[in-house]
């Protein structure tokens, strides 16, 4: 059913649900949450979008692993292994496995960014700056869901604040964020770094590797 769905959604691009309920009869609202819930589909003020997520270029490294070598990499990636013991263990060079875990980290931003700009569209907010080792980040809140950029967004409309209920949850969230953005390493590509810590909460392991895997185009 899930299948059906996505296929449809990429003929309409949007749509709503009794647009499809139509076509495809009653039921379908669960096989659209999960679609959700994936990041396969989008979903803001009741209009669901289908985003055709652009993959980034795999980087030089790719290509000289095989699949099964590249799936335990980003399994170490997705259990919080550090690329220097993952290198040790792999036995692959420490400068190839930094590079790796640099390639999951921009997957994770850009990810999340893509969603966060469909969200800001609809409804544009004033960013939350919060600060790591005095370098800016800055924050959104959608739906419960946060999001951060490195830069804030633009637009030409008017952007909303954030309530206070949204102020206070940022507020939560970067406290957590704090504790364990806590390595000066991390100044370098730190939106990145942010996106990642995010990604990784409150979901299992076997999620996180689920999606991350699907996400890396392996047709070299």
């Amino acid at each position: 059913m899930k299948n059906k769905i996505l296929k449809l959604a990429k003929r309409l691009e949007t749509f709503r649900l009794e647009d499809i309920e139509s076509i495809m009869g009653d039921g379908i609202e669960d096989g659209l949450q999960e679609l959700v819930k994936d990041g396969q589909l989008n979903l803001v003020g009741g209009i669901y979008s289908y985003k055709a997520e652009q993959k980034l270029p795999l980087p030089f490294c790719f290509k000289f692993h095989s699949q099964e070598k590249i799936e335990m990499i980003t399994k170490c990636f997705c259990v919080g292994v550090k690329s220097k013991q993952a290198s040790f263990l792999l036995d692959i060079g420490d400068a190839t496995m930094q590079n790796f875990y640099k390639h999951f980290r921009q997957m994770i931003y850009e990810r999340q960014l893509n969603t966060l700009k469909t969200h800001f569209e609809q409804k544009p907010k004033i960013a939350k700056m919060r600060r790591f080792y005095d370098i800016p980040v800055y924050f959104y809140l959608y739906d419960s869901e946060l999001f951060v950029v490195d830069k804030p967004l633009k637009t030409r409309h008017n952007k909303l604040p954030h309530t206070k209920e949204e102020s206070l949850r940022i507020k939560v969230l970067y406290s957590r964020l704090r504790r364990s953005i806590n390595h000066s390493q991390m100044k370098q590509n730190l939106a990145q770094h942010v996106a990642e810590h995010m990604f990784k909460y409150d979901k299992s392991y076997n999620g996180i590797c689920l999606q991350l895997i699907s996400s890396i185009n392996l047709d070299m």
